[in-house]
């Protein structure tokens, strides 16, 4: 097999799951290996004339000599993609027949690559046009085709620099001219080609912007419970719950939108990002929506948002997030697939993504002045937004499940409807297109218990049994129904299961069982909160203290003021007198007569 990219062919010596081995056919060199997402630039090609040649029979004495010398190199296979293994069999050749090892090497590349040993046709004497040309591509490839992103015109300007002027910087008279150049730049079609977008912006923006696209992101997959996954930072800033002076900061989003239907099955909104808050947002793709949006004060039908069960596969980027252990453990216990896109292509997961746009799209006006980020932000002289903010994090949710609501029911103007949704005459929204994939049986859902769920999903740390309960992040737990349990652990290390977005209440790991355990009425002030907002509270909890004890510093020192001053007032009028128990008696009985 032959491949092509950038007007340079390569021969396929060795595929893998990987990747693949190829080796330049059109100047013999070392084998490579190029990954399978790079190997996307490389295009298939006929196999050239040439090569089929080299493929004859019949050999020539000194093919037959050529042949025997690298003949060890041809023997064992790994020499294609071993280094160290084909140098050190090249140098033993080259001892035994009294050449170079560099020649060993040529030959056996030559033979990789055309399947020939015979040597290259000798070329004559280039006439000037040619070596012309070949410094216009060189000026071309070198200077124009590159990340400087230099002007053709300065492409040209660096040619003559490099070629045509002599040591007193004076340039020759027989220089190409621009007219030249830049006309055998356009009669090559080289502004058409690719590669002057690739060099000049890079691949990743050639692929999201340059390169043709085609089909459609819903039909990708063919049946439900196939989630695109990503998360984003809301473009605003929000407040403490519990002290509305506070701010908290800008809050994180994860969003499960499905391939197939484009509804937003699942939603994580908080203040905490990482692998703990993909797994809440996978929890919540697979609860049931109606307690959900009950709990948030919002009353549905399930018909508004009927996303519920595990997903069958996720589809993500490479981000740390979506690769962790807690991750690892859910989709291996569920079967959940996981397939990631390579970085910086957020078009192969062009669903979610428009998603967040949607979402953001819809809030900014209305919160405008609230504490919403304007895209002047980041300017001189710009409003401090985080001074307009007013919403809590409970305010900023309700605003994106009435979001979530609308954006699930709403037409879908350019849906590709199949003819059997048309038979159906299905409404295209993306509620409606999810019932009736599921009324087909074309899910990949799977029921789970809820609770459990939760448990397995949440991330694990270790805490200690004491007197009062569990101690788990400055703050304890204890349930009354499992004192009997908490006492035969007391003084030793367990594993809990928490969520760090409500620190109100922690389970308890013991012989694979869940224990819910709630906060002890000690730690009962915090009921609640968020880790983030737990340290907030706390800090603003010590400043208090501090402000306290400084206070009462003063308060001391007064008080030690006044007393020294009464004291020694009494010492200076004091007259000293010899006293035994009978005087002291008797002084004591006239005091409390005078006292009667």
């Amino acid at each position: 097999m032959f491949l092509e990219c950038f007007g340079v062919r390569y021969r396929v010596l060795r595929q893998q799951t990987d990747g693949t081995w190829l080796i330049c056919y059109d100047k013999a060199a070392a084998p490579f290996f190029v990954s399978t997402a790079v190997l996307e630039k490389y295009r298939r090609i006929q196999t050239p004339e040439e090569a089929l040649k080299g493929t004859a029979s019949t050999k020539t004495a000194s093919e037959e000599r050529r042949l025997l010398l690298i003949q060890p190199l041809i023997s064992d296979e790994d020499c294609m993609t071993d280094r160290a293994k084909r140098r050190s069999l090249a140098k033993q050749q080259a001892q035994e027949y009294n050449t170079t090892s560099r020649r060993v090497l040529r030959i056996y590349y030559r033979w990789l690559a055309t399947g020939s040993v015979s040597a290259p046709p000798k070329q004559g004497k280039s006439r000037m046009m040619e070596d012309v040309k070949t410094l216009y591509d060189e000026a071309i490839e070198t200077y124009y085709f590159s990340s400087a992103q230099r002007s053709l015109r300065d492409a040209y300007d660096c040619m003559l620099l490099a070629h045509y002027v002599d040591g007193a910087g004076k340039l020759a008279e027989n220089h190409p001219s621009w007219h030249s150049f830049r006309q055998y730049y356009y009669r090559q079609g080289l502004h058409k080609k690719s590669r002057k977008a690739i060099t000049r912006s890079g691949l990743s923006a050639y692929q999201r912007n340059g390169r043709l696209h085609y089909g459609s992101g819903t039909t990708w997959k063919d049946k439900i419970g196939y989630y695109q996954m990503d998360a984003t930072q809301g473009d605003i800033y929000l407040v403490s719950r519990f002290d509305p002076s506070l701010v908290i900061g800008r809050p994180y989003i994860y969003l499960a939108v499905d391939t197939a239907t484009e509804l937003i099955a699942g939603l994580y909104v908080g203040l905490t990002a990482g692998e703990s808050a993909v797994v809440s947002c996978l929890v919540h793709a697979a609860s049931d929506k109606v307690a959900y949006c009950a709990s948030c004060g919002i009353q549905i039908t399930p018909e508004q948002w009927p996303s519920r069960g595990v997903a069958g596969g996720i589809i993500t980027d490479k981000g740390r997030e979506f690769c962790g252990q807690r991750m690892d453990e859910l989709c291996i216990r569920y079967g959940v697939e996981r397939e990631s896109v390579p970085p910086f292509r957020p078009d192969y997961k062009g669903v979610v993504e428009k998603t967040f746009d949607l979402i953001q799209q819809r809030y900014k006006s209305l919160l405008r002045g609230k504490g919403a980020i304007e895209p002047d932000a980041m300017e001189r002289w710009s409003t401090d937004y985080r001074s307009q903010a007013i919403l809590t994090l409970d305010d900023y949710t309700k605003i994106l499940i009435h979001i979530i609501l609308f954006l699930n029911n709403r037409a879908l103007k350019n849906y590709p409807l199949t003819p059997e949704m048309m038979a159906d005459r299905v409404v295209p929204t993306p509620a409606n297109l999810w019932r009736w994939y599921e009324d087909m049986g074309r899910s990949v859902l799977m029921d789970v218990d809820e609770e459990e769920l939760t448990c397995v999903a949440l991330p694990r740390e270790e805490a200690r049994v004491t007197q009062k309960g569990v101690a788990f992040h400055g703050l304890t737990y204890f349930d009354p129904g499992l004192r009997q349990l908490l006492e035969q652990l007391r003084g030793n290390k367990v594993t809990v299961a928490y969520s760090p977005e409500d620190t109100s209440q922690v389970y308890l790991l013991h012989d694979h069982n869940y224990y819910p355990l709630p906060l002890s009425q000690a730690s009962s002030r915090y009921q609640g909160l968020s880790e983030e907002e737990l340290a907030a509270y706390r800090a603003q909890e010590q400043g208090r203290v501090r402000g306290m004890a400084a206070q009462e510093t003063e308060a001391r020192v007064e008080l030690l003021r006044r007393s020294r001053e009464v004291i020694v007032g009494k010492i200076r009028e004091h007259v000293s007198t010899k006293l035994n128990g009978k005087i002291i008696q008797e002084n004591r009985e006239q005091e409390e007569g005078h006292l009667t």
